[in-house]
C-alpha cells in the first residue's frame, strides 16, 4: 500500500510540474511560439497519432494553445530514428574506405560518406579528419582501422547516437556536448568502451591487440571494461588489459616545455629540442596546419627530448609535442606556431674546399645547379660577417664564377643563394672560404769567402720563413753534400779545397708551401798553396848553389 501511495503521488507531481524533470530515457522539448501537440508529433515522432499521449503524460488541457517555454516529456522510444552518415572532412596521405557487407574499396577523399558498418583503414604517414551529425569530430591517425558500428539521428532534435570501433591505432575526439539522453559518443576497443558527450579525448588500441589507453583533455569519459566502470575526469589517463577493469586514473605528463623557434625557419631539417620531463619514457612530436590540429601532416616518436624538422614546403604551419610516460598515456600537449621559409634551398658548393689556400693563382668557384633556383645571388666578402663585400651580384645564370679580378693576398669569403622564377630569394646558403697567399720569392744568396769557410746570405722576405739549402758536386744535384733547413737566412760552412760545389737556397712559408729555388751559385776552391812550395823550394836551392 505504501508503494502504491508513493507512485500515485509520483504521477501526481509530474502531471503537476512536467517541465521541471524528467525520468531517465526521457526527452525534454521546451514549446516554442504557434508550436501544437500535432505539429510536434509530426515532426519529431515515430507516429503523428501520438499526439493524444503526448497530451496525456504531460497534461496538456489546451494542445493548439500552449504557452512558449512549457516543458513537454517525451519518451525517447517514441522520437524518431533515422540512419545518417559521417563525412570525411580532410585527408592526408592515403586510406582506403571498405564499404559494409564487402560492397567494394575505395580511396578515401574528402566529401565521402561513411554509412553504417564501413570500415577505414589509414596508411603510413596518413591521418583524416571525420565529422559528424553533430559536428563532433574525429581525427584517425597513421596506421588505424576504425570500423562505423553506428550512424543515426533522432529526426530534427539534433540528438545524434555515433558508435565506432577502433580496431587497431590512434584516434582523437572532438565530441559536441549532448543536446538530449538520444545523444551518444561511444569509442569501443577490443578490450574497453569509452563513453562521452561534450569532451576532447584521445583513444588508442595497441597492436599486440590486448591494451586499450584514454586519455582526457577536456571533460569527462567514462571508461567500461570487465564489467567494472571508471570516470576519468580532464587531465587524467587510463589503462586497460585484456580482460582485466579499466585501472585507476593516472596524472597525464604536464607539456614539455619547448626552447623558443626562430621566428622564420630558413634551414632544412631544424633541431627542435625542449626540457626533459622527468617521468617521461618518450616524446610524441606532430605538425598541422591549423592549430586544432585536424588532421596530421607529419609525425615522429622517440625517446630524445629534441626532433628535426621535416622537409615540408614553405608556409605556416602548428608544432605539438607531449611525453609519454611509463605505461604508455600520452601527455598535454605543448603547441608552437612554425613558420617554415627554406625554399628555393641553395645549391651545394663544390669547389673550391673550404679554407683552400691560392699561391699565384685564384680559384674558379663551382657549385651544383639547384633545381628549385632560375639564377642565383653571389656574394663575396674579405669579412666572414659578410659587411665588406667584394662582389655582389644577383644574375648569375650558370654554376661557375671566375675570380681572377681577386688576386690580392689575403683571404675571401663566399655564398650562394637561389633565387626562384617568380623572384623569391631561399635562405642563404652556408659559406665558404678561400686565402690568397703570395708564392715565396727565390732566393738569391750572396757569398762571402774567407781562408778557413764560406758565408751564403741572403734576405729575409717574409716573418716566420725557413730555408732549405742544399751543397752539391754537379750542377744538377745529383750528388748533394750538405742538405740542411735553417731558420735564419744565412749559412756558413767550411771551405772544401780542390773541388768545385754548388749551392742552391729556396724557401719555405710558415704554412709549409715550399718556393721555387733559387739560381744554382757556383762555388769554386781557393788556390791550394801547397802547389806553388814545391817549385819555389826548387829555385831556392837553385839559387844557393
Amino acid at each position: 500500500m505504501k508503494r502504491i501511495a508513493i507512485n500515485a503521488l509520483l504521477v501526481i507531481f509530474y502531471g503537476l510540474f512536467p517541465a521541471a524533470y524528467a525520468a531517465p530515457g526521457e526527452w525534454v522539448y521546451t514549446v516554442v511560439d504557434e508550436d501544437n501537440l500535432w505539429d510536434i508529433s509530426e515532426r519529431f515522432l515515430d507516429k503523428g497519432a501520438r499526439f493524444e499521449a503526448l497530451q496525456k503524460i504531460n497534461n496538456v488541457r489546451y494542445p493548439t494553445r500552449m504557452r512558449p517555454g512549457t516543458k513537454l516529456r517525451i519518451p525517447m522510444k517514441w522520437v524518431r530514428s533515422n540512419p545518417v552518415p559521417a563525412t570525411i572532412r580532410e585527408v592526408v596521405g592515403e586510406a582506403k574506405l571498405h564499404r559494409a557487407g564487402g560492397a567494394g574499396e575505395e580511396v578515401v577523399v574528402p566529401g565521402a560518406s561513411i554509412y553504417l558498418g564501413d570500415r577505414i583503414v589509414t596508411g603510413p604517414g596518413s591521418s583524416l579528419a571525420i565529422a559528424f551529425a553533430d559536428d563532433s569530430l574525429l581525427t584517425l591517425f597513421e596506421d588505424s582501422v576504425a570500423r562505423f558500428d553506428h550512424l543515426s539521428a533522432h529526426g530534427t532534435t539534433g540528438m545524434v547516437d555515433s558508435r565506432l570501433n577502433l580496431i587497431k591505432g590512434r584516434m582523437d575526439a572532438r565530441v559536441t556536448p549532448a543536446s538530449g539522453p538520444g545523444s551518444r559518443f561511444e569509442i569501443h576497443t577490443p578490450s574497453a568502451i569509452s563513453a562521452v558527450r561534450g569532451t576532447r579525448y584521445r583513444a588508442a588500441f595497441d597492436d599486440d591487440g590486448t591494451v586499450s589507453r584514454i586519455e582526457v583533455l577536456h571533460g569527462k569519459v567514462e571508461v567500461s571494461a570487465n564489467r567494472r566502470k571508471r570516470l576519468v575526469s580532464a587531465g587524467f589517463g587510463t589503462r586497460v588489459q585484456e580482460d582485466k577493469p579499466p585501472v585507476r586514473p593516472l596524472r597525464l605528463l604536464d607539456p614539455p616545455d619547448l626552447k623558443p623557434l626562430p621566428e622564420r625557419i630558413r634551414q632544412l631539417n631544424w633541431p627542435v629540442t625542449w626540457e626533459k620531463l622527468a617521468e617521461a619514457t618518450g616524446y610524441r612530436a606532430e605538425i598541422a596546419t591549423d592549430p586544432d590540429f585536424t588532421t596530421i601532416l607529419w609525425q615522429q616518436q622517440g625517446e630524445y627530448p629534441r626532433v628535426d624538422l621535416p622537409d615540408l614546403p614553405d608556409g605556416n604551419y602548428y608544432l605539438r609535442v607531449s611525453g609519454i610516460d611509463k605505461v604508455g598515456l600520452q601527455g598535454h600537449n605543448a603547441v608552437s606556431p612554425l613558420v617554415l621559409d627554406v625554399r628555393p634551398q641553395p645549391p651545394i658548393l663544390l669547389h673550391p674546399m673550404d679554407a683552400k689556400v691560392y699561391r699565384g693563382t685564384t680559384p674558379e668557384l663551382k657549385w651544383s645547379d639547384s633545381p628549385e633556383a632560375d639564377r642565383y645571388r653571389l656574394e663575396i666578402a674579405s669579412d666572414a660577417a659578410f659587411e665588406n663585400l667584394l662582389v655582389d651580384t644577383h644574375d648569375v645564370t650558370g654554376t661557375r664564377y671566375q675570380t681572377t679580378e681577386l688576386s690580392e693576398n689575403g683571404k675571401y669569403h663566399w655564398r650562394i643563394t637561389s633565387i626562384a622564377p617568380d623572384g623569391e630569394y631561399g635562405p642563404m646558403g652556408e659559406p665558404r672560404s678561400w686565402e690568397v697567399k703570395p708564392v715565396p720569392e727565390k732566393v738569391e744568396p750572396a757569398l762571402d769567402a774567407s781562408e778557413d769557410s764560406l758565408l751564403a746570405s741572403w734576405p729575409e722576405t717574409l716573418p716566420g720563413q725557413s730555408y732549405q739549402v742544399q751543397l752539391a758536386l754537379d750542377p744538377n744535384f745529383t750528388e748533394i753534400s750538405l742538405d740542411e733547413l735553417r731558420a735564419e737566412p744565412n749559412i756558413r760552412f767550411d771551405q772544401v779545397k780542390g773541388q768545385v760545389r754548388y749551392l742552391r737556397v729556396k724557401a719555405i712559408a710558415p704554412d709549409g708551401y715550399e718556393g721555387p729555388w733559387g739560381t744554382p751559385q757556383r762555388i769554386d776552391p781557393l788556390p791550394d798553396k801547397s802547389f806553388w812550395m814545391i817549385p819555389g823550394l826548387g829555385i831556392l836551392g837553385f839559387l844557393l848553389l
